[in-house]
């Protein structure tokens, strides 16, 4: 999506039009702008030439302090399964299938992403894992117990839970 946003402002640029680009992605400011301006608590902090200042410089200056962008860490050991998703399908409010037979398990100590453009069965997938959308078939089991598939859970027991 971003590079495709990308030759889309190349070609305007192209045009002789005038382009502002809101984001906090620092990434794309540094491949798409010619100058940069930052702006913390409402006030215009910085402006630089985007090819004489660094991601580093921009981060800083957007928080108000030194940032570390990159954590040097270890290999990580992932514990004992505490969520195991296995063969779930959910439908939305209007019964289309927004997630189809997905499993997936979650380790202690482990961070899993999902990523999805929105209106793709994220929220969906995450209303029926927490017991408050009805699945169509599939289970969730919480530390080893199961999650009321039916959409009746009580959101503050599996909280409880961890």
């Amino acid at each position: 999506e971003a590079d495709h946003l990308f030759r889309i402002l190349k070609q305007l640029k192209e045009q002789g039009k005038t382009i502002v680009l809101i984001t906090h992605k620092l990434r794309e400011i540094m491949a798409i702008t010619d100058t940069v301006s930052v702006m913390r608590q409402g006030t215009m902090v910085a402006t630089r030439e985007t090819r004489k200042t660094t991601v580093e410089e921009l981060a800083e200056l957007m928080v108000g302090r030194r940032v570390l962008l990159r954590v040097e860490k270890g290999e990580a050991e992932a514990g004992g399964v505490k969520l195991a998703v296995k063969n779930l399908t959910v439908k939305d409010s209007r019964g289309v299938t927004m997630v189809d037979d997905i499993s997936f398990d979650v380790r202690a100590g482990e961070i899993v992403g999902i990523a999805g453009v929105a209106g793709n069965g994220q929220s969906e997938m995450l209303e029926a894992i927490s017991g408050i959308r009805r699945a169509v078939s599939g289970s969730v089991m919480l530390d080893g117990k199961p999650i009321d598939l039916t959409g009746a859970a009580d959101p503050g027991e599996l909280r409880d839970r961890g």
